[in-house]
C-alpha cells in the first residue's frame, strides 16, 4: 500500500535516487569517500527530509550545526530510505565515534545489524568499539518511573566496567525494532523524555527512522510516529552533520 500524497512527485524522486545511489556505489566499487557517492546520498537525505517536513508543516531546521565529533548530550533523528542510504551515513557517523574512543551501541533488526557490520568490515572499519545493546531497560525505566527512572537507567549503564574504558556512548537505535518489541505508545513516551535525560551526559542517541516503511507500508513507522519524531528530538542527522531542530 502506498501512502505518498496524491499529486506528489517526491516518492518517485526518492526511489529514483535510491536506485541511483546503489548504481553509483557499484560503479565506484563501494568507495564511500567518492564525491559522487557522498553527494548522491546527501541528495537522498534532502528528498526524504522534504517528505517528512511536508507532513509536519511546522518544524524548521536552524543554521546551528554540530560536527559528528562533538555529539554528547544529543538526541538526534535520521530518516533513511533503503539500506545503502543507511549504511553510508552510519559509516561516517560511527567512524567519528571510534576516533573519539566512544563505545558504539547498536540496537536494530538482526538482519540489518549483521549487514551493517559486514558493510563496515568491507570498508576496513574496526568493529572493536561496536556492540549490540537493547534499549529495553531504558524503556522499562521510563515506563515504571518516568524521566527519573530513565535517568537512573542511563546512570547505571554509565557505571558499567566496559563503558568506563571509553570516553562515552554513541547509541544508534531503530524505532521500528523498539516498537515491535514494546508498543508504539511506550516508545513515544520514552522518546519524549530522552532529550532531557541525555542532558549533561557523556552519551548520545540517534534514532534511525525507516522512511521507506513510512512512505509505502506504515507497518511500524506510522503518521503519528513521524509527526512526533521532530518534536521529540533536538537534532537531525543530515548532510553528515547534526542540524538543530527549532
Amino acid at each position: 500500500m502506498r501512502f505518498i500524497c496524491d499529486n506528489c512527485n517526491l516518492g518517485c524522486e526518492v526511489e529514483e535516487y535510491r536506485e541511483k545511489l546503489e548504481s553509483t556505489m557499484i560503479k565506484k566499487k563501494y568507495s564511500l569517500l567518492d564525491d559522487e557517492v557522498i553527494k548522491t546520498s546527501q541528495f537522498l537525505d534532502e528528498l526524504v527530509y522534504k517528505c517528512v517536513i511536508c507532513e509536519m508543516r511546522l518544524k524548521e531546521i536552524s543554521k546551528e550545526e554540530r560536527s559528528l565529533s562533538n555529539i554528547f548530550g544529543t538526541h538526534a533523528t535520521f530518516y533513511y530510505y533503503g539500506n545503502q542510504h543507511l549504511f553510508i551515513n552510519m559509516y561516517f557517523y560511527i567512524i567519528e565515534g571510534i576516533k573519539n574512543n566512544e563505545l558504539i551501541y547498536l540496537f536494530m533488526e538482526e538482519v540489518i545489524y549483521n549487514e551493517l557490520l559486514e558493510f563496515l568490515k568491507s570498508n576496513n572499519l574496526s568493529l572493536e568499539h561496536i556492540k549490540f545493546k537493547n534499549v529495553r531497560k531504558l524503556i522499562k525505566g521510563n515506563r515504571e518511573d518516568g524521566l527519573g527512572g530513565l535517568k537512573e537507567e542511563i546512570r547505571k549503564i554509565g557505571l558499567d566496567d566496559e563503558v568506563q574504558k571509553y570516553s562515552g556512548i554513541r547509541w544508534i537505535g531503530q524505532p521500528s525494532c523498539a516498537i515491535r518489541n514494546n508498543s508504539e505508545r511506550e516508545f513515544l513516551e520514552f522518546e519524549k523524555n530522552l532529550t532531557e535525560a541525555l542532558c549533561n551526559v557523556n552519551a548520545s542517541l540517534l534514532c534511525i527512522y525507516d522512511a521507506y516503511d513510512y512512505m509505502h507500508e506504515r507497518k511500524f513507522i506510522s503518521e503519528t510516529v513521524i509527526k512526533e519524531s521532530l518534536d521529540t528530538h533536538n537534532y537531525i542527522f543530515k548532510d553528515l552533520v547534526l542540524e538543530a531542530i527549532n
